[in-house]
């Protein structure tokens, strides 16, 4: 089993494996949008440093040492194209000549910067497990050490070879690093890069959620989802016509309640879209939902139901994505 293989039963509608590099399908494309959306929220918005947007850092450094902007730490965060070549051991017909990666570099004194790598180590592993339908395939390797920096990568293991995903460097002289800037205090800092490649994590995540036995249906983590909510209408048994346009235009109602909320749901009566999807709630209505508001909320992972009250529905499904 290798990786083409994998990416063919996948299906092109998410990734797949071209001269050119990886190709997009629209599904795999609103998943790798959603993976950056989710690392900017988690390592930027919920940091518990301040983190300042730069395209190019000693621009960025150089005001903020000057300016006092911020005490340490600190950090300096970026998404671009990367032409490093990562995994060239997976791609052995095929060249994947840029990859988009999000960064954050975190300065600190000399003194707590060891510690801090230590501990970046830990949470960027839990992340990736967070995201995973099979958590203990992502691991630490060991330490590569150089001589002005230390270098570990997050990699997710699979039978047709290893995918790195992340990547933490421990640089101990940045003065090296940012020759230009002359400032006696980023001669006493050090820092702490972790570099994510979109592309890849979005491949390995994919990956991931493939049963090679396929004893399971397929189930990427709610958070990453392209559309996270579809609907089921429980026929009346009498059929009847105003009943069924009735709970037409209630699923109607439902669906742009979430999408206001600025959740992406997909109207469909297809399962075989939902399966393809990967959509992981489903939404049941009946007659009887229209007399007391009572749906029910399917997690396709667990397959367990619960009855909502249409007016907890926004944050039963925020909750839970």
């Amino acid at each position: 089993m290798n990786i083409t293989r994998v990416l063919k039963e996948l299906s092109p509608h998410f990734i797949s494996l071209t001269e050119q590099g990886l190709m997009y399908g629209p599904q795999g494309k609103m998943i790798v949008k959603n993976l950056e959306e989710h690392w900017f929220l988690h390592c930027v918005t919920m940091s518990p440093y301040n983190i300042f947007l730069s395209d190019e850092y000693s621009d960025t450094l150089d005001f903020i040492t000057k300016t006092a902007t911020s005490d340490i730490p600190f950090g300096l965060a970026r998404v671009k194209s990367c032409k490093d070549s990562w995994n060239r051991d997976i791609l052995t017909r095929f060249k994947l000549n840029l990859h988009k990666i999000a960064e954050i570099a975190i300065f600190n004194n000399d003194t707590e910067t060891k510690d801090l790598f230590h501990t970046v180590q830990k949470q960027r592993k839990i992340w990736w497990r967070r995201l995973a339908q099979y958590p203990s395939r992502f691991v630490l390797t060991e330490v590569k050490k150089a001589k002005n920096h230390d270098l570990i990568d997050i990699e997710a293991q699979f039978p047709f070879g290893n995918i790195t995903v992340e990547r933490i460097t421990h640089y101990m002289d940045i003065q090296k690093l940012f020759p230009q800037i002359d400032n006696k205090q980023v001669s006493e800092q050090q820092m702490i890069e972790h570099t994510v490649s979109l592309d890849w994590g979005c491949l390995a995540l994919l990956c991931d959620t493939y049963d090679i036995s396929k004893k399971t249906k397929m189930h990427i983590h709610s958070k990453l989802a392209p559309h996270k909510i579809a609907f089921r209408i429980k026929r009346p048994s009498n059929d009847a016509n105003v009943q069924n346009n009735d709970l037409n235009r209630f699923v109607l109602y439902l669906n742009n309640m979430l999408k206001t909320k600025g959740m992406n749901t997909i109207l469909t009566t297809s399962e075989q879209i939902i399966d393809t999807c990967l959509v992981p709630f489903i939404v049941s209505v009946d007659e009887t939902s229209l007399e007391n508001g009572i749906i029910y909320v399917m997690d396709r992972s667990t397959t367990l139901s619960e009855s909502v009250h249409i007016t907890d529905l926004v944050n039963h499904i925020s909750m839970r994505c």
